[in-house]
């Protein structure tokens, strides 16, 4: 609720963080996702992120000022995600059962190699690991063509699910991170409920054996703008 308090706590903030924080609120609700780390494509490394910092200072002050448009602003601090939902349900993404296939190997492929980690919560993987992966699943004829495989990508891409950090999506080499908001976007009950789809399913004409999963099972992404895949 936006309060005196509120009005009190923008009156305070400085005019540079006032212009920053404006950009912040407008990332949230384009991209769902603001992660306390991303990489940093000039100096090749993962570095803090200042608007992760500053939403997170004025954690309160942002959640009151999303609400009056329908939003919550939700944050896990282990994994170091802030993040919106919509109050009313609205606004969301539906993906597809291909995008679906390849989050769930994604998710996968998370939860494999961060076994290993022990400082960090990204994992680095290429484009060709998913493919791979993807076969496993054996809900596939042959392997998905590059063109679906990269418009895939670059939709969980733009939800800062997945970050590009050498190469194009199309080449099989193409290295990228996969960042913990995966485990918010594909809960562990999720992963059980498409795998199950996957075992019930049968396969169609588009070679993949999806039929109920896409419609009922496939994972939501809470978006600004609907339907923008």
């Amino acid at each position: 609720m936006i309060n005196e308090q509120w009005l009190e706590t923008w009156d305070k903030m400085g005019q540079a963080d006032r212009g920053q924080m404006g950009r912040c609120i407008s990332g949230l609700l384009a991209h769902t996702y603001l992660l306390s780390e991303q990489y940093d494509d000039a100096d090749g490394v993962l570095k803090g992120n200042s608007d992760y910092r500053l939403v997170d200072r004025h954690f309160d002050w942002v959640r009151d000022h999303l609400s009056v448009s329908g939003w919550d602003l939700a944050k896990d601090r282990t994994l170091g995600v802030l993040y919106v939902e919509n109050l009313f349900n609205r606004n969301r993404l539906q993906l597809g059962g291909m995008t679906t296939l390849i989050l769930l190997a994604l998710r996968l492929l998370y939860d494999e190699e961060r076994e290993k980690l022990v400082l960090r919560n990204v994992v680095a993987i290429t484009t060709w690991d998913v493919a791979n992966r993807l076969m496993v699943f054996n809900t596939l004829k042959r392997k998905p063509s590059d063109k679906d495989l990269s418009e895939a990508l670059r939709i969980l891409a733009r939800h800062n699910i997945i970050q590009k950090i050498q190469g194009n999506w199309q080449e099989a080499e193409c290295r990228f991170l996969i960042h913990p908001s995966i485990l918010l976007v594909l809960p562990g009950d999720a992963i059980t409920r498409i795998w199950q789809g996957l075992q019930a399913g049968e396969e169609d004409s588009d070679q993949m054996a999806l039929t109920e999963m896409e419609t009922e099972t496939a994972e939501e992404i809470d978006d600004a703008v609907e339907d923008e895949a």
